[in-house]
């Protein structure tokens, strides 16, 4: 179990990257999971979970990209985001 300092430490982009990793080793993503892992982070996952519940592909992909500018993250790792499915 992860202490709640790692949790706090570890990011949205982790996730998006961690799954990035994943597919190297064939594991499969679930989208459930990575929901349920976004809403563990409250307001900050919650744009990303709300098109999740009532969005297409294209709003969910859109809602990652904005998360990833907004943040100052790389922008490189929004073609990651937009070449995955994130809700089928």
């Amino acid at each position: 179990m992860q202490s709640i300092t790692e949790r706090i430490e570890k990011m949205i982009v982790d996730l998006i990257l961690e799954r990035k990793e994943e597919e190297e080793f064939k594991r499969k993503y679930v989208p459930k999971n990575f929901y349920l892992d976004c809403m563990e982070y409250g307001e900050i996952g919650n744009d990303i979970t709300r098109v999740m519940d009532g969005g297409t592909e294209a709003d969910v992909k859109k809602e990652l990209c904005n998360y990833i500018i907004n943040n100052g993250y790389n922008e490189d790792i929004c073609n990651y985001i937009n070449s995955r499915n994130w809700i089928e």
